[in-house]
């Protein structure tokens, strides 16, 4: 586990890696909402309890709610996902941190598609989520698989391979989420945000706490909390 040091306080922001569900849009869950978008809710509810439970793995889930996709085309899905709408000063935000000059970045657990859609419009990269497999190109594109690549309790991992390929190291990072499997990006970043928390964990977890889903006080309480971040 990586905390603040007091090195920290002589590093400017490079790295702001948000969660995306929950965090940049409201939508919690993005595979019960194409579930129920997709009429297969009701097929889901026979395994979405075994998952919670623990009593299928991560990728085994994925594998499951996927299929229920199978033969979908790639256009109705993203279609779909760009119905979704922002958190109220998320455009505003990341655009903010950019011309600081910062590398604004999403994790998730959920789907990469949906983050890929997010970055072409917010000019977000890198991006990583789990990926769902398309067979054929184009609008003759279906969904065919999954592969995961980001368990919910494993985006530490990943952010810590993320800050050595972009050779930034905790100090110089903000992380931004608003559930659990978020936990370790805080621990992974000078200052970690939780956004709309409703586990207190979470809340208890982060340096900054917006009790709303609202991205527009963030980068005042930026400034008040690490001047020399956001300076």
């Amino acid at each position: 586990m990586v905390r603040r040091s007091s090195s920290s306080r002589r590093s400017m922001l490079k790295l702001a890696v948000f969660d995306l569900d929950g965090t940049l849009k409201p939508l919690s869950d993005p595979y019960t909402y194409l579930h129920r978008r997709l009429g297969v809710l009701d097929e889901a509810e026979a395994f979405t309890a075994k998952g919670f439970r623990g009593e299928i793995t991560y990728e085994e889930w994925l594998h499951l709610d996927v299929n229920l996709w199978r033969g979908a085309p790639r256009s109705l899905l993203e279609e779909t996902l760009r119905e979704v709408p922002y958190l109220p000063g998320a455009r505003e935000t990341i655009s903010s941190l950019q011309a600081r000059g910062a590398t604004v970045a999403i994790i998730s657990s959920g789907l990469l598609l949906h983050a890929e859609l997010v970055a072409a419009e917010l000019g977000i990269g890198p991006v990583i989520g789990n990926e769902i497999l398309f067979a054929g190109d184009g609008h003759d594109a279906v969904v065919s698989g999954a592969r995961v690549h980001v368990p919910y309790n494993g985006k530490g991992a990943v952010m810590e391979r993320l800050q050595a390929q972009l050779n930034v190291t905790p100090a110089q990072c903000l992380a931004v989420g608003d559930g659990s499997g978020d936990i370790p990006l805080f621990e992974r970043a000078a200052v970690g945000v939780a956004v709309g928390p409703r586990n207190p964990k979470v809340a208890a977890a982060a340096d900054i706490v917006l009790p709303e889903s609202d991205l527009r006080p963030l980068l005042n309480r930026l400034h008040r909390h690490a001047p020399h971040l956001w300076s």
